[in-house]
């Protein structure tokens, strides 16, 4: 419930500021989903994340379905085959989020913009992973 909230609180912040200064912060959740192994939970917010950004901005809606599918399928691989502490998955997120960007828009001339997305996105995913890993997040999970 709580990691819902933050997902719609994230995903309205990410409507009306979107800057690459404002983290998005419903990438965190969706890693920690995604490490508690509630893959149906992840696609179901995928759906509706995809959906929303549909109607309120201008990108077709297959771009946002294949950038986020292109980096949750990274997460998920990453989630199987590797470490499941919150350092590594958070620097594999932020890995893979670079990459998504790259498949989906290419190299951009002005880099620096998506290299401080990308720092900003991965030190807050980060900050989620960590947080679930202090709590225990994950185990309310299972």
């Amino acid at each position: 419930m709580f990691l819902g909230i933050i997902i719609l609180l994230g995903l309205c912040i990410h409507i009306y500021i979107p800057l690459i200064w404002v983290p998005i912060l419903y990438l965190g959740p969706l890693v920690m989903y995604i490490l508690a192994k509630q893959y149906w939970t992840v696609m179901i917010w995928l759906i509706i994340i995809v959906l929303v950004l549909q109607q309120t901005s201008i990108t077709l809606w297959w771009h946002n379905a294949l950038y986020y599918g292109i980096w949750l399928l990274g997460v998920y691989i990453a989630s199987i085959f590797l470490d499941r502490g919150w350092a590594v998955q958070g620097i594999l997120a932020t890995v893979f989020l670079i990459i998504s960007k790259i498949i989906i828009i290419g190299i951009p001339k002005d880099y620096w913009n998506l290299l401080i997305y990308t720092f900003i996105n991965g030190v807050a995913i980060t900050i989620f992973l960590y947080i679930a890993d202090k709590y225990k997040i994950y185990e309310e999970f299972n």
